[in-house]
């Protein structure tokens, strides 16, 4: 009976070593092999295998899959001391099995060393951002994605070297205030972009001004051009009038005085005109009735004329003259 037993015992042990002995590596996992807990191989690639049986060698089967961490909200503080709450996920892979299993054994240690090292990454780049170049709203080249890479290089470098992890990628999926502090922030925004306003309504009112100012000289200056043109053009037409004029009245001299004088006379006389001139003022010749431009005898008496008017043509001094000739 015992050495039935001890056969049985016997037959399990080897059942039991033989069981433990083959290792079935699937396309999804890395199969670390130790031996009395150090790593003596990596077998990477789907198959069966073999190794020594339980308590020699034991296989850590490892997902190679890309896994996907989601951190928890966070409140940190920006550069320009806001408190913000941020949340990310971080994409990642294993990348070195055998650092892997040294530092973290299984994925719930890896998951909870990454969430740690994202928020301590990501504090320290808040921390050196003003909140507008977060969200792009200032011009130094700074955004949001720009802060995501920032991160994810920084984590990617320690996870790669102290956890034989590699960052796939890396994102915000929340960035907010919280909300004790939203309608303060929302007042500052509102007056940040009425300053923001006022400032390009200003240059824009400046700008108008120097337009308005260059429209004006230009203005002036065409009017200027064009006043020194319509002179220049008056004096040739004048000329050219009086050369007309010397041309038509040439051999006609005093018809042409007669023509003038009359012109004179209508441009100056009227109904309610007082002339007080000398009795032998030029003109007075054709009111007086004396031919235009005849001389005087030297005794100062005018040469006969049609219906002249003696008490109006003799005498030495200046004799009032009253005339309501119109022309």
């Amino acid at each position: 009976m015992a050495k039935r037993i001890g056969g049985l015992l016997l037959l399990a042990l080897v059942l039991g070593a033989g069981a433990t002995s083959f290792v079935v590596v699937d396309e999804k996992s890395h199969a670390v092999i130790t031996q009395f807990g150090k790593p003596v191989s990596v077998l990477s690639q789907a198959g069966f295998y073999l190794k020594l049986p339980v308590p020699f060698q034991r296989a850590n089967v490892l997902d190679k899959r890309i896994l996907i961490t989601n951190t928890r909200e966070t409140e940190l503080l920006t550069a320009d001391k806001k408190n913000v709450l941020v949340s990310t996920y971080i994409s990642w892979k294993i990348a070195d099995p055998v650092r892997y299993l040294a530092a973290l054994r299984n994925r719930d240690f890896a998951e909870n060393r990454l969430a740690a090292l994202v928020q301590s990454e990501l504090g320290s780049a808040l921390g050196d951002r003003p909140f507008g170049t977060i969200l792009g709203t200032t011009g130094n080249g700074a955004s949001l994605a720009e802060l995501e890479g920032s991160v994810e290089r920084a984590v990617a470098a320690v996870a790669r070297e102290d956890l034989g992890i590699e960052v796939v990628s890396l994102g915000v999926t929340r960035l907010i205030f919280p909300p004790q502090n939203l309608d303060s922030v929302f007042a500052r925004m509102r007056a940040e972009r009425a300053r923001i306003a006022r400032g390009h309504r200003s240059e824009g009112r400046a700008e108008a001004q120097k337009i308005a100012a260059r429209a004006e000289r230009e203005r002036a200056r065409i009017i200027a051009d064009a006043e020194a043109k319509a002179t220049m053009l008056r004096g040739g037409g004048e000329a050219e009038a009086a050369r007309i004029y010397a041309g038509a009245y040439e051999g006609h001299a005093e018809f042409y005085r007669f023509l003038r004088t009359l012109e004179a006379y209508k441009k100056v006389l009227n109904e309610k005109t007082t002339l007080v001139l000398p009795a032998d003022s030029p003109f007075l010749e054709i009111l007086t009735s004396r031919v235009p431009g005849a001389r005087t005898a030297p005794d100062g008496a005018p040469p006969a004329t049609r219906n002249a008017d003696p008490a109006r043509t003799t005498g030495s001094g200046p004799a009032p003259a009253r005339g309501s000739t119109g022309s």
